[in-house]
């Protein structure tokens, strides 16, 4: 039979893990969302590039690149594309334009990426319709060069890794 000792001491219990319960639940850190804020807005990483307009060394140095790597263009023509697409979208329109696999110039290149006017079409996407490469890695020298055979961690001829 339970008495009235052994009812004070369950109730006891019972408000300390109550206590603690509430303790934990309040000074746990918030959950964090589904998807990060970034993918939220959009499912292209250049979207938010697209907003901010490039900063005249950002311009300067993407010139620079598309010279080194014998891509034509004009000042005015990188400024244009550059605020209208981010940086990376003028510098993919650019070099995409100056392929003559692909036989476009960068205006109707644009005309496609703005897509019916309801929405834009995707990078990738229209990289895919173009047949090209999406990425810009090899033009502003982020690439690194590797490819494959040279990437690090690749064993030489000798079996060693590399680093």
């Amino acid at each position: 039979m339970m008495t009235r000792r052994n009812r004070l001491a369950l109730l006891a219990a019972a408000a300390l893990i109550l206590a603690v319960s509430g303790t934990v639940l309040a000074t746990r850190a918030p959950q964090a969302p589904d998807e990060p804020a970034q993918l939220a807005s959009s499912h292209e990483p250049e979207a938010e590039s697209e907003d901010a307009l490039p900063t005249a060394d950002e311009l300067a140095h993407a010139a620079d690149r598309l010279t080194e790597s014998g891509i034509p263009f004009t000042d005015d023509e990188l400024a244009d594309l550059a605020g209208r697409y981010g940086l990376g979208g003028a510098i993919r329109i650019l070099a995409w334009a100056a392929d003559p696999d692909v036989g476009m110039t960068a205006a109707a290149i644009a005309d496609l990426r703005d897509g019916d006017g309801t929405e834009a079409v995707g990078w990738g996407r229209l990289a895919k319709d173009l047949g090209v490469h999406p990425g810009i890695g090899s033009i502003m020298g982020n690439g690194g060069g590797h490819g494959r055979d040279n990437a690090p961690g690749q064993q030489d001829e000798d079996g060693a890794a590399d680093d």
